[in-house]
């Protein structure tokens, strides 16, 4: 497929190939970005960086494609420097959530161009009045495992004749992830030269909107917490993204365990796409103090299966159906039989 993209269209998606390679043709040397010429660039990836700490978000704008094209490489440079794995994290999903905002209005045509040069995957425009593409099956299970959501499941897709059907923003979605990987791979390959001094007071000013480090996630990770408990507070601690059902998890688990909602919300903003308005919102409703006050519990072993969040230990977890009785003693019933039962 030949289709030509232009400047703005490169700056829209950095992260494809072609617009490293424009890039890369302009032969720039990093004592340039010193230069008063490259403000607007070094301004722009400073505001990218800080948009994704602070909002997880990077706006879609484009006034000048050149220092939106150019901000890209500068930002990554600028995240490297700050040598945070969870920033890295959060930066690459925040990139990966503007690109997806952006293909969501993309020509069909050019959403199956990037998808196939960057990511090595064809989708087939359909004629149907409610999906707008297909992919081949393989390709959407490959993709697909990384959702625990039911409507992902393929029980609850479109299948026909070895390809899965699927809208638009579907598709976006279902390949958000790859695109962030594209960029946190990238990132994690930049070598960092003697930058300037307008890049090192760049990272200084980036460092002091960090959240801040909470000792409270030091004290709610103990030895004795469930396999699954354990995994999602481990993906949180590397500031990797957390499922809808596994913060559910999480939040019912601490709640029940007697962590109040300020200690669980202090655990989250290490989470790449971290909103405290939300997270508070989320978790005092699981709590019970909001909406209808109802208080939720703690999903069962088998429900925490069907999502892929269950990490049974044969031994420690032989006898228990819910996370929330990890570690304690079983209660025993006398049958009139006498014998002994759980």
């Amino acid at each position: 497929m030949g289709i030509e993209f232009g400047l703005e269209d490169l700056a829209k998606y950095p992260f494809m190939k072609e617009a490293g390679d424009y890039v890369k043709k302009l032969s720039l040397r990093v004592e340039d970005l010193g230069q008063e010429d490259y403000r607007p660039a070094v301004e722009r990836a400073k505001q990218r960086v800080m948009e994704a700490i602070q909002k997880n978000y990077i706006s879609i704008e484009i006034s000048e494609p050149i220092v939106e094209l150019l901000s890209f490489p500068l930002a990554l440079m600028l995240v490297k420097a700050m040598n945070v794995e969870y920033i890295i994290h959060r930066y690459s999903l925040a990139e990966a959530i503007r690109a997806e905002s952006l293909l969501k209005e993309e020509k069909k045509s050019i959403i199956s161009y990037i998808f196939k040069s960057t990511f090595n995957l064809e989708p087939i425009s359909v004629k149907h009045e409610l999906f707008d593409l297909k992919i081949k099956l393989i390709e959407y299970l490959k993709r697909a495992t990384h959702f625990h959501e039911p409507e992902w499941k393929l029980i609850n897709r479109v299948v026909d004749n070895g390809f899965v059907y699927l809208k638009t923003h579907e598709l976006v979605r279902l390949i958000r992830e790859e695109i962030r990987r594209t960029i946190y791979d990238r990132m994690k390959g930049v070598s960092l030269p003697s930058m300037p001094k307008n890049l090192k007071e760049a990272v200084h000013e980036i460092s002091r909107v960090l959240p801040p480090r909470s000792d409270k996630f030091q004290r709610v990770t103990p030895d004795k917490f469930p396999p699954c408990i354990i995994y999602t507070l481990d993906l949180i601690k590397k500031g990797q993204n957390l499922s809808h059902y596994g913060r559910f998890l999480l939040t019912t688990y601490l709640l029940s365990i007697g962590k109040s909602v300020d200690d669980i919300i202090d655990i989250y903003p290490r989470s790449p796409d971290f909103n405290e308005r939300m997270t508070r919102y989320q978790v005092e409703h699981i709590a019970g103090m909001r909406g209808g006050r109802r208080r939720y519990k703690v999903p069962s072993c088998r429900t925490l299966a069907t999502h892929g969040l269950c990490f049974k230990d044969k031994i420690l977890c032989a006898k228990i159906r819910s996370p929330f009785q990890f570690g304690k003693k079983p209660l025993f019933k006398k049958k009139s039989t006498g014998q002994i039962r759980e």
